[in-house]
């Protein structure tokens, strides 16, 4: 838990550099968007099963850690992780206990549940996790880091 709190401290800060643009200048970010609402996109793209928006919400350069390994690019991303859990993850739910919105980044971090199928049965995890969403150039906002660690 410890490494959890001290990795979301350094993305929060690291944030907050974004509100220190003018908006003269030409890579101000002008989307409208809360963490909530982009949270609420990700879990339900698990909940139905949408492939291609959960690959239409991840940054190309987007890097995932869980547990003891790192993914990097959203192909590597879709095809070893997405692609493998999706058929098998339900009932994604996240709890928000902080974020950080300064416009063209939202950073969010809190606690997930979900449910996942077996053969034979269903297992509810737990975890805690952080998201950083980075506005971009289509002025769609991308999931650029994110990281699960399961109780």
């Amino acid at each position: 838990f410890v490494i959890a709190f001290l990795f979301s401290t350094v993305l929060f800060s690291s944030c907050g550099n974004c509100k220190d643009k003018s908006c003269s200048d030409s890579s101000c970010c002008t989307t409208l968007a809360s963490a909530d609402s982009l949270a609420a996109l990700w879990n339900d793209a698990w909940n139905t099963k949408n492939l291609d928006a959960l690959k239409n919400m991840i940054a190309e350069d987007a890097i995932v850690i869980e547990k003891d390994w790192v993914m990097e690019g959203r192909d590597s991303i879709m095809a070893k992780w997405i692609s493998q859990n999706l058929p098998v993850i339900s009932n994604v739910k996240t709890q928000k206990l902080k974020e950080n919105n300064c416009g063209c980044c939202i950073a969010m971090t809190g606690f997930y549940t979900l449910d996942a199928k077996s053969a034979d049965s269903i297992q509810s995890f737990k975890g805690n996790f952080t998201f950083i969403w980075n506005e971009d150039k289509d002025k769609t906002f991308k999931l650029k880091v994110m990281h699960m660690q399961q109780f």
